[in-house]
């Protein structure tokens, strides 16, 4: 199987009062080698195998049509981003 790598952001998102974040700035910080981004466990077991974050189990995707966004479980903060679009 061909894996693909994808260009993870790091963000740096602001609260806000009617949506909850607005994304201030992103940066590229990496990416994560998978054959598909189709499955939202191996999407997360991958982030934490390449460090960028600590277990899988304090975290959610959420899919904004661009990117799939790494978010807190509990304050829902966007932490990262996985384009998709692209892929290196």
């Amino acid at each position: 199987m061909n894996t693909k790598a994808y260009k993870v952001l790091s963000i740096d998102a602001w609260g806000n009062e009617d949506e909850g974040y607005d994304w201030n700035q992103w940066f590229n910080v990496g990416t994560i080698d998978l054959v598909s981004i189709d499955d939202d466990d191996l999407v997360l077991n991958e982030m934490h195998h390449q460090g960028f974050i600590r277990g899988v189990e304090g975290f959610d995707i959420e899919d904004d049509q661009y990117n799939l966004v790494i978010v807190d479980k509990a304050s829902r903060e966007p932490l990262f981003a996985v384009e998709y679009g692209q892929y290196i």
